[in-house]
């Protein structure tokens, strides 16, 4: 079904139900003030080239601290995350996990394989004295990590070994991952594989002699060119695609990944036939042609009613909840919209390729594993999904919501935040409202929705006759 555009304009139909004021929250376990007691954080060494960083919350405030919260990416730095400080600061365990693929993502293939560096982080956390609980936590790239994962966990290696995988994982060590109690995902994206046939050029029209270095520039389709105001763009901002342009930009995306995965399937099994076991893939104008950097109405809001965490603290039942984001792409960046990027045939298809007929509505979720949609729909722990309000993964997020098999479910806008959960100065320059609070309500839910479930309940009195 083709997705209706939304206006950047569209009018709020209801705001209702305010349903608690999260800054007001009472209780020890709630304290934010930074602790005198709280120890340092220690420095864990996994397994082969994989570590981490445990930060415990101060034992003074928190005796009965009983819940690890584990959170990792796929390529970035997890050992000092403002996650790892914010969380410990209210009461839980914190590992940050930094698998063999940290700051390279070409060593992430398989990309697979990171699960293998969480599951040593989860039996770690569950070792230690007094846990209990055990949560994983995805921000951004660590939401497609934490839900295969999970995924695994329960389902065991049949999940990822599915017939329909474009790579499928590889050796027994799937086959014995411990599940976790819940899962946290702070504005996942949906993917590196969604993410990167949303953010191919689609107008790319010599893919196979770019491969063969035949040519060395690409020849793009003047009719879907993002940059072309015939098309709708406009250098003043103001730019709106029709959606004549985004079907056929969305289905040109879908095709040229198409055509590269069998390219690069060729290229691998010819590889392979030599003794090797990888080969160079380098592909110009192959990242961050996302169509909603530039006409803020695609995908601007969630099409139900959610929550908005909204910066003072309440929370409004709204449909819709709006993005405010802003133009991410400014006029003169277009040489940077279609960045080039340097794989191997094997990490293109492990962390960037997935199957599709239209890059925002026609995925084909389960081709890969590196997919949040197809990896909740076998999930059934604690799911709390957050988007964050000055982003454009709100849609996806309510997606999330959707499609998990999780009972125990629930999902948040955090008003006004950026990628990285904190108020987006910009977005206040556009709307004249604060989000100063952001991250600190944030954390604040987080922390809400981890000890409603799994802290440490005070035993009931006995009774006498």
């Amino acid at each position: 079904m083709t997705r209706s555009r939304l206006s950047r304009g569209l009018v709020t139909l209801f705001a209702a139900s305010v349903v608690v004021g999260l800054g007001l929250v009472a209780g020890p376990r709630m304290a934010t003030a930074a602790a005198e007691g709280k120890p340092a954080p220690e420095y864990i060494q996994l397994s082969g080239a994989a570590k981490a960083a445990l930060h415990r919350p101060d034992p003074g405030l928190f005796p009965d601290a009983n819940t690890v919260v584990i959170g990792i990416h796929r390529d970035g730095n997890w050992l000092s995350n403002a996650t790892t400080k914010n969380l410990s600061d209210r009461g839980f365990f914190v590992i940050g996990v930094n698998p063999r693929s940290d700051n390279n993502e070409a060593k992430a293939a398989p990309w697979e394989n990171n699960a293998l560096d969480l599951a040593q982080a989860v039996r770690y956390a569950r070792a230690m004295p007094g846990v209990e609980h055990v949560v994983l936590y995805g921000a951004s790239g660590g939401g497609p990590t934490t839900t295969f994962y999970q995924a695994v966990a329960e389902n065991g290696s049949a999940y990822c070994k599915d017939p329909q995988r474009l790579v499928k994982c590889e050796g027994s060590g799937f086959d014995n991952f411990p599940p976790v109690d819940g899962i946290i995902t702070q504005d996942s994206h949906p993917g590196n594989t969604i993410n990167s046939v949303r953010s191919i050029s689609g107008g790319v029209r010599n893919d196979k002699k770019l491969l063969n270095r035949y040519d060395t520039d690409p020849m793009v389709d003047r009719k879907l060119d993002p940059f072309n105001p015939a098309n709708g763009y406009a250098e003043d901002g103001n730019t709106h695609y029709s959606q004549a342009f985004i079907d056929a930009y969305s289905k040109a995306q879908s095709g040229r990944m198409n055509k590269l995965i069998d390219e690069a399937e060729k290229l691998l099994a010819k590889a392979e036939a030599k003794g090797d076991d990888d080969a160079p893939f380098v592909m110009p104008m192959m990242d961050n042609a996302r169509l909603p950097q530039i006409d803020l109405g695609i995908d601007h809001s969630t099409v139900k009613p959610a929550k908005l965490l909204k910066d003072d603290g309440t929370i409004e039942d709204r449909y819709p909840v709006e993005s405010v984001r802003v133009q991410s792409l400014e006029p003169g960046d277009e040489s940077g919209f279609s960045s080039t990027m340097m794989l191997t045939a094997k990490s293109f298809l492990s962390v960037r390729a997935i199957r599709s007929t239209n890059s925002l509505d026609g995925i084909e979720w389960c081709t890969s594993n590196n997919s949040v949609m197809c990896a909740l729909q076998s999930v059934h722990v604690p799911l709390l999904v957050t988007a964050m309000g000055g982003h454009y993964f709100v849609r996806d997020a309510e997606q999330f919501y959707d499609m998990a098999a999780s009972q125990d479910k629930d999902f948040y806008v955090i008003e006004g935040a950026t990628h990285g959960g904190t108020g987006c100065t910009a977005c206040s320059a556009v709307t004249g409202q604060s989000y100063a609070n952001a991250q600190k309500n944030m954390y604040n839910l987080m922390a809400n929705w981890l000890n409603e479930r799994f802290a440490k309940k005070p035993a009931t009195p006995a009774t006498h006759p």
